[in-house]
């Protein structure tokens, strides 16, 4: 009964995005009902969720609704799970800051997603008291296979449908890590997918697996409007003399943050 009832929840997501995409994209269009107003007013919405819930609540309706649904990671119950979701509406005339002057597509956005390199130096837990903030990856490249930790070039040219790339990200706080890189790209829409495929360690431990992080990007061509949602999905260890929910929510979200500072850095 479970498998039937996702494939029919799946259907009527497909025919929720078909209908924005006929429509045409819109913020109105896209964005979860309850939470329209709150964006339009603020910009910004943010959704932590509780240990128990893990369903998505910000994604936009759009083409690739379902896929990012779907892959929701499936959690262990001796484990700390933990997501946390971030809306953004971003004017474009604020990003129009290239010589040409022209305003920004999701065929940019799919450039600086792919644009890995740009990641190193990358600043977090940046506040009034400490506006330069801390060091977050010391090193950023994409890397030709799992394992390597030589880099290439960015892989950035062209469309990104389809595109499955590595990269290799020192983190300063968790050390090595390794990601999967998947892109999907159409109708003015880009989704990417940042799968963690090496442990990350805390504190000499591994305090979250392979497999058991995923960081997801979507963005929407909305006219006028960019809108750009970021979500982190974590299924961390439970280990023991560390509040684990605290550390990954604290650990995440000032990530997550970070990444959309550098993302408008970009333009």
């Amino acid at each position: 009964m479970r498998n039937v009832g996702f494939g029919i929840a799946l259907l009527v997501l497909a025919g929720r995005a078909e209908c924005v995409a006929a429509q045409g994209a819109s913020v109105a269009d896209a964005v979860p009902p309850a939470y329209r107003a709150e964006l339009r007013q603020s910009r910004v919405v943010s959704v932590i969720h509780e240990r128990d819930d893990t369903a998505l609540s910000l994604l936009p309706a759009c083409v690739y609704e379902a896929d990012v649904r779907a892959e929701t990671l499936e959690k262990d119950a001796k484990n700390v799970p933990f997501v946390a979701e971030f809306l953004y509406e971003i004017p474009k005339a604020d990003l129009s800051r290239r010589a040409d002057g022209r305003e920004p597509t999701t065929d940019d956005v799919s450039v600086v997603l792919r644009s890995i390199s740009t990641m190193a130096g990358m600043r977090y837990r940046v506040t009034k008291r400490n506006p330069d903030g801390e060091l977050l990856y010391k090193k950023a490249y994409m890397i030709a296979a799992p394992g390597s930790a030589v880099p290439i070039l960015d892989q950035n040219a062209g469309s990104a449908d389809g595109q499955l790339s590595y990269c290799y990200l020192y983190d300063c706080t968790y050390g090595e890590t390794t990601y999967t890189l998947r892109y999907r790209q159409q109708d003015g829409v880009l989704y990417a997918s940042f799968l963690l495929i090496s442990p990350l360690t805390f504190m000499g431990i591994r305090a979250v697996m392979p497999g058991k992080m995923r960081i997801t990007v979507v963005a929407l061509d909305c006219g006028d409007d960019l809108l750009l949602y970021l979500s982190v999905d974590v299924d961390a260890r439970n280990l023991a003399l560390v509040d684990m929910r605290k550390q990954v929510r604290d650990s995440m979200v000032a990530r997550m943050e970070a990444v959309y500072r550098w993302f408008l850095a970009q333009f």
